[in-house]
């Protein structure tokens, strides 16, 4: 077992950089296949739970791919175009069923479906705007070779009919996804290395596999709009999904109240070579938007990309086996990390002993457990120290 602990507290650290900000001013305000098809179709399968408003109802009672990436002159640039920001719909005082993987209200009941587990593009400006990436219930993001990182997003409540731009597996998936009780996981192929280990992993029982190198070939297609290979390949998710058995995930967090020793906080970054990351609070939507170099990343209707809850989760990472250029995160054992939730920031211990286990968070100080607000949720798989808190001209900066 790993483990990923520092040798100093961070509590007394955020509180001092909570109580600093409040004096400032900032901490806590508001801000203002074939390859030749049309291009996708968009839209959702299943019980939806992402609205362009907030809203609140009073119930009286949830690899082988891969082209050159090192960057150019155009790399990471994103579109400042906005057309508002996805938020989350909650029902006061709901007793009903929940959505697994977000403990959001389940209101027309929880669907015996699958996860699906689909690797996401984010190398450059190439696979700008992802799509479908704002329906997932949970994305993971992990160091790639060249400095950058690439998404895991998993879907459950709520299954685009289309997910794209799709990319190789790697290493770090395989583990990650073996808590979601055999999901499907889509990629588009890998190299032998990677390739091999996904086969074990299928032998094991860990995931249901579905690649352009293996079964359910016909899920994949191009979208020449999007630009060459391998930056236009997407998925027919909702084709998957249907075509896929019974089996819905367990919960992979603990969803509650906030936590008694959160700080209020207006956002952290991110750093990494080729990645300036940031994550920001906005006050009208209550959920972290999100920075790319600077400028929002906006998903395909030119909506900014936002989180209800931010995990980032200090990891070790070593060299995979599978690819000698590609880094492999250490997902299981135990180590630091920071929960951002309804405008604050708790540091964290996280465990997971086994794949097969869930994520478990403890105050890092006291050892209370600590839990998620229901929604949806980003977990960074970051290294020790590449973790920043944002300062007030940061801010300024981001949102004015």
């Amino acid at each position: 077992m790993t483990s990923h602990r520092t040798t100093f507290g961070i509590r007394p650290w955020l509180a001092l950089v909570g109580l600093l900000a409040a004096v400032l001013g900032v901490a806590g305000c508001g801000l203002g296949g074939s390859d030749k098809v049309p291009a996708p179709t968009l839209g959702t399968i299943g019980s939806t739970t992402t609205t362009t408003t907030t809203t609140t109802i009073d119930a009286g009672t949830g690899g082988a791919d891969d082209g050159p990436e090192a960057g150019d002159a155009s790399d990471d640039m994103v579109s400042t175009t906005t057309s508002g920001m996805p938020t989350t719909t909650t029902i006061v005082g709901w007793t009903g069923a929940v959505h697994p993987l977000t403990a959001l209200p389940a209101v027309d009941g929880v669907v015996d479906r699958p996860a699906l587990a689909v690797k996401i593009g984010n190398n450059d400006s190439k696979s700008l705007p992802q799509v479908g990436i704002q329906s997932a219930d949970v994305v993971y993001e992990t160091h790639i070779e060249n400095g950058v990182t690439r998404f895991l997003a998993v879907y459950q409540s709520e299954v685009p009919l289309t997910v794209g731009v799709v990319r190789s597996a790697r290493s770090s998936d395989i583990d990650l996804i073996g808590n979601l009780n055999r999901p499907v996981f889509a990629y588009w192929g890998s190299n032998q290395g990677v390739g091999d280990e996904v086969a074990e992993a299928e032998r094991q029982g860990t995931f249901v596999p579905v690649s352009t190198s293996g079964q359910g070939q016909a899920f994949f297609f191009r979208d020449e709009s999007r630009g060459e290979s391998p930056y236009n390949g997407f998925l027919d998710a909702a084709a998957v999904v249907a075509s896929a058995g019974r089996g819905a995930p367990d919960a992979v967090f603990d969803f509650g109240p906030l936590p008694s020793s959160a700080v209020t906080t207006r956002g952290i970054g991110w750093r990494t070579p080729r990645r300036e990351i940031d994550w920001v609070w906005d006050h009208d939507t209550t959920r972290w938007l999100r920075f790319h170099r600077g400028t929002p990343l906006l998903d395909e209707t030119g909506v900014q990309l936002a989180a209800d809850n931010v995990l980032v989760l200090y990891v070790d990472y070593r060299t995979s086996d599978a690819d000698l250029e590609s880094p492999q995160a250490i997902s299981t054992g135990s180590g630091d990390g920071w929960l951002l939730r309804d405008g604050t920031i708790t540091g964290v211990t996280w465990s997971r002993p086994f794949t097969v286990d869930r994520w478990v968070l403890a105050d890092d100080d006291t050892g209370n457990l600590v839990a998620l607000r229901p929604g949806r949720t980003w977990v960074a798989l970051a290294r020790l120290g590449e973790g920043v808190l944002l300062g007030p001209d940061r801010i300024t900066e981001l949102v004015g």
